[in-house]
């Protein structure tokens, strides 16, 4: 069993993301360790007032070990040690440049298919999906690493678009007839529990 929470936003302003952290637990808290991968937040990385925040609520949680992981500068290897990967958001373009670059995209699949809960953020939950053409069709521009190959982790074919609102409802309609896909909105405080059987 594949288990993903896709999320737009953390704990703080996503109330049931803690709840259904609790209930994909295969154990209590206190024997598992989490990872939390600033990568995509190229400027600030475990800065990011988003990662500190998680690591707040993760350590408030109980959990045995609560680490930050830049796989930029780090070996992916150290992934896995940890039970659940917390993937923070940022820019989706580079955090899937260094996932694939360092070959941590493959080492998050194998931890994935092995039973570690993933959690993805914002654009740390674009990338697990099929693609990130959906932030390539709407924002281009961030793409400053100039990822030629928008292929994601495929750990879920969900293309998720985080922080809806109904502004960007008519722009997500001409993605969808264009690509052909269904894009599943979250707002910020929504977030989407998957699990796929092997």
């Amino acid at each position: 069993m594949i288990n993903l929470i896709l999320s737009s936003h953390g704990f703080q302003k996503n109330k049931t993301l803690k709840k259904k952290l609790l209930a994909l637990l295969p154990k209590v808290a206190k024997n598992l360790s989490v990872a939390i991968i600033t990568t995509a937040s190229a400027e600030w990385k475990e800065k990011n007032k988003h990662a500190i925040l998680a690591k707040q609520m993760l350590d408030e949680m109980g959990f045995k070990q609560v680490k930050f992981i830049d796989i930029e500068f780090e070996k992916p290897n150290k992934l896995k040690k940890f039970d659940i990967l917390y993937i923070n958001g940022g820019n989706p373009f580079y955090l899937l440049y260094h996932l694939k670059k360092s070959g941590a995209d493959k080492i998050i699949i194998q931890l994935a298919y092995k039973g570690a809960i993933i959690i993805g953020i914002s654009a740390g939950g674009i990338v697990l999906g099929p693609n990130i053409n959906i932030v390539d069709y709407f924002d281009r521009k961030i793409n400053t690493v100039k990822l030629k190959d928008l292929t994601g982790l495929n750990l879920t074919n969900s293309i998720i678009y985080p922080h809806y609102i109904k502004d960007v409802e008519k722009k997500i309609k001409k993605f969808e007839k264009k690509y052909q896909s269904k894009v599943k909105r979250l707002s910020d405080s929504q977030s989407a529990l998957i699990k796929t059987k092997l």
